[in-house]
Protein backbone atom coordinates (compact mmCIF):
# COMPACT_ATOMS: atom_id res chain seq x y z
CA UNK A 1 0.00 0.00 0.00
CA UNK A 2 1.27 3.44 -0.89
CA UNK A 3 1.84 5.34 2.40
CA UNK A 4 0.97 8.60 0.68
CA UNK A 5 -2.43 7.51 -0.57
CA UNK A 6 -5.44 9.79 0.00
CA UNK A 7 -7.10 7.01 2.01
CA UNK A 8 -4.24 6.87 4.49
CA UNK A 9 -4.30 10.65 4.87
CA UNK A 10 -8.07 10.62 5.41
CA UNK A 11 -7.77 7.79 7.96
CA UNK A 12 -5.09 9.62 9.95
CA UNK A 13 -7.07 12.87 9.85
CA UNK A 14 -10.20 11.06 11.05
CA UNK A 15 -8.28 9.42 13.90
CA UNK A 16 -6.92 12.84 14.91
CA UNK A 17 -10.38 14.43 14.92
CA UNK A 18 -11.82 11.57 16.97
CA UNK A 19 -8.96 11.81 19.45
CA UNK A 20 -9.55 15.55 19.86
CA UNK A 21 -13.29 15.02 20.30
CA UNK A 22 -12.69 12.32 22.92
CA UNK A 23 -10.23 14.58 24.77
CA UNK A 24 -12.74 17.42 24.83
CA UNK A 25 -15.47 15.15 26.21
CA UNK A 26 -13.29 14.24 29.19
CA UNK A 27 -12.25 17.84 29.93
CA UNK A 28 -15.59 18.76 31.52
CA UNK A 29 -15.75 18.47 35.32
CA UNK A 30 -18.89 18.35 37.46
CA UNK A 31 -18.41 20.88 40.26
CA UNK A 32 -21.70 20.24 42.04
CA UNK A 33 -25.02 18.51 41.46
CA UNK A 34 -28.21 17.64 43.24
CA UNK A 35 -31.97 17.44 43.35
CA UNK A 36 -34.51 20.17 43.94
CA UNK A 37 -36.23 20.97 47.24
CA UNK A 38 -39.85 22.07 46.91
CA UNK A 39 -40.67 25.56 48.11
CA UNK A 40 -43.93 26.46 46.28
CA UNK A 41 -43.89 23.77 43.60
CA UNK A 42 -42.04 20.52 43.07
CA UNK A 43 -39.36 20.11 40.46
CA UNK A 44 -38.30 16.71 39.17
CA UNK A 45 -34.90 15.83 37.78
CA UNK A 46 -31.42 16.91 38.71
CA UNK A 47 -29.16 19.91 38.15
CA UNK A 48 -25.38 20.06 37.70
CA UNK A 49 -22.73 22.76 37.64
CA UNK A 50 -20.27 21.70 34.96
CA UNK A 51 -16.95 23.36 34.16
CA UNK A 52 -15.39 22.95 30.73
CA UNK A 53 -12.29 25.11 30.42
CA UNK A 54 -13.22 28.62 31.56
CA UNK A 55 -16.95 28.06 31.04
CA UNK A 56 -19.31 26.95 33.81
CA UNK A 57 -22.83 25.85 32.92
CA UNK A 58 -25.92 24.87 34.84
CA UNK A 59 -27.30 21.72 33.28
CA UNK A 60 -30.79 20.43 33.90
CA UNK A 61 -31.18 16.76 33.04
CA UNK A 62 -33.66 15.24 30.59
CA UNK A 63 -36.00 14.32 33.48
CA UNK A 64 -36.33 17.99 34.51
CA UNK A 65 -40.00 18.91 34.86
CA UNK A 66 -42.01 21.46 36.80
CA UNK A 67 -45.33 23.24 36.61
CA UNK A 68 -45.59 25.53 33.60
CA UNK A 69 -45.66 29.20 34.55
CA UNK A 70 -44.72 32.60 33.19
CA UNK A 71 -41.42 34.23 34.05
CA UNK A 72 -39.58 31.28 35.64
CA UNK A 73 -35.92 32.17 36.07
CA UNK A 74 -32.82 30.46 37.35
CA UNK A 75 -30.70 32.25 40.00
CA UNK A 76 -27.76 31.70 42.28
CA UNK A 77 -28.44 33.13 45.74
CA UNK A 78 -25.95 34.07 48.47
CA UNK A 79 -28.49 33.02 51.13
CA UNK A 80 -29.20 29.49 52.39
CA UNK A 81 -32.40 27.90 51.09
CA UNK A 82 -34.10 27.92 54.51
CA UNK A 83 -33.85 31.75 54.62
CA UNK A 84 -35.35 32.31 51.17
CA UNK A 85 -38.93 33.12 50.29
CA UNK A 86 -40.72 34.64 47.32
CA UNK A 87 -40.06 38.21 48.47
CA UNK A 88 -36.32 38.00 49.18
CA UNK A 89 -35.22 35.25 46.77
CA UNK A 90 -33.67 37.56 44.20
CA UNK A 91 -32.07 40.08 46.61
CA UNK A 92 -28.33 39.90 46.01
CA UNK A 93 -28.83 36.96 43.66
CA UNK A 94 -27.24 36.37 40.28
CA UNK A 95 -29.84 36.00 37.54
CA UNK A 96 -28.62 33.24 35.23
CA UNK A 97 -31.45 33.10 32.69
CA UNK A 98 -35.12 32.63 32.04
CA UNK A 99 -35.97 28.94 31.82
CA UNK A 100 -36.15 27.81 28.20
CA UNK A 101 -38.85 25.29 29.04
CA UNK A 102 -40.66 23.82 32.03
CA UNK A 103 -39.38 20.35 31.07
CA UNK A 104 -36.48 18.54 29.44
CA UNK A 105 -32.71 18.86 29.27
CA UNK A 106 -31.39 22.43 29.27
CA UNK A 107 -28.07 24.19 29.70
CA UNK A 108 -27.27 27.73 30.87
CA UNK A 109 -23.86 29.41 30.84
CA UNK A 110 -22.86 31.40 33.91
CA UNK A 111 -21.41 34.87 33.32
CA UNK A 112 -17.63 34.84 32.98
CA UNK A 113 -15.89 35.45 36.30
CA UNK A 114 -18.74 34.14 38.47
CA UNK A 115 -17.27 33.02 41.80
CA UNK A 116 -19.37 30.10 43.01
CA UNK A 117 -17.99 30.59 46.53
CA UNK A 118 -20.21 33.72 46.72
CA UNK A 119 -23.40 31.64 46.46
CA UNK A 120 -25.10 29.08 48.70
CA UNK A 121 -28.16 28.16 46.69
CA UNK A 122 -29.47 27.57 43.19
CA UNK A 123 -33.13 28.51 42.80
CA UNK A 124 -36.00 28.64 40.34
CA UNK A 125 -38.13 31.73 40.96
CA UNK A 126 -41.18 33.24 39.27
CA UNK A 127 -40.41 36.95 39.26
CA UNK A 128 -43.81 38.02 37.93
CA UNK A 129 -45.60 36.61 40.99
CA UNK A 130 -42.69 36.66 43.50
CA UNK A 131 -42.94 32.89 43.98
CA UNK A 132 -39.93 30.88 45.04
CA UNK A 133 -40.53 27.72 43.05
CA UNK A 134 -37.80 25.42 44.23
CA UNK A 135 -34.13 25.38 45.16
CA UNK A 136 -31.09 23.41 46.23
CA UNK A 137 -28.09 24.04 48.43
CA UNK A 138 -24.68 24.26 46.79
CA UNK A 139 -21.82 22.33 48.36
Amino acid sequence: MNTHSPYRFFSLALIGVLALAAGTAYAATTLDSGTWTKKSFSVKGTWSLVQDGDTVTVQLDRKFKTKKAPDLKLFLSPKPLNELNGKNATAGSLRIAELKSHKGAQSYTLPAGTDLADYETIIIHCEQYSKLWSGASLK
